[in-house]
């Protein structure tokens, strides 16, 4: 089987490495912050669009979004469980788990 690769000719995996590697005040494409966030790219656009996502910077035509504000809206927006049980409870107290 193939590695499906992405429009700028990487995988999704190499995009996390890239996410990982890259330091907490760099600017990094919606690709990338997608894979360092395990979001899909249609769920950034449309959160881009619709709110409620990351923030990002706009720069011309692009979007361009900032490591240390993925990482903070990653850790607002998701619930640490040990268990799927505790997960139920995390999502009737209010956290999502998109």
């Amino acid at each position: 089987m193939s590695k499906q690769l992405l429009k700028n000719g990487k995988t999704i995996s190499e995009l996390r490495i890239d996410f990982w590697n890259a330091p907490n005040e760099a600017l990094l494409d919606r690709e990338t912050t997608a894979a360092g966030v395990v979001r899909s790219l249609g769920w950034m656009e449309l959160k881009a669009i619709t709110g409620g996502g990351i923030p990002f910077l706009k720069c011309g035509r692009r979007c361009l979004y900032r490591k240390s504000d993925s990482l903070a809206w990653l850790e607002a927006n998701s619930k640490r469980v040990n268990s799927t049980s505790e997960y139920d409870t995390a999502v009737a107290q209010g956290v999502q788990g998109e």
